[in-house]
């Protein structure tokens, strides 16, 4: 199972996705978190063009469906602005979840395309 946690930069998402980390190892889950930022620092990509945010969300997804495949719950803390990029991000996991956190705030110029509810209901990739 993956969670995708996604909203604006400042929204929570990264305090929200530990919260639920935590609360999913006291029911007995074997939890791999993987925040945006963390993630960014440790491939080193610092594109924020439009192809550099989707090697970056893709390069995740890919890494979160290896650590799927071994039974481990992941949970994602990302900004993904786009449905399309959410949706391709799914693409990859067996089960997956989004998580909208309201609030927070974009670049000047930056849009986030706001889930609809059907895009918050569980996926099943079949």
């Amino acid at each position: 199972m993956v969670y995708l946690i996604t909203g604006k930069a400042g929204a929570g998402k990264t305090t929200y996705a530990t919260k639920l980390a935590e609360e999913l190892q006291i029911e007995g889950y074997n939890v791999v978190m993987i925040d945006g930022d963390v993630y960014r620092d440790k491939t080193e990509n610092q594109d924020f063009s439009v192809k550099g945010r989707v090697k970056n969300l893709m390069g995740a997804a890919e890494e979160a469906k290896q650590i799927e495949k071994l039974g481990k719950v992941v949970i994602l803390a990302f900004i993904a602005p786009k449905k399309l990029w959410r949706d391709l991000m799914r693409d990859h996991w067996q089960k997956s979840r989004v998580i909208y956190i309201p609030g927070g705030s974009l670049w000047e110029g930056t849009t986030y395309e706001m889930p609809a509810q059907s895009e918050l209901d569980l996926y099943t990739n079949k």
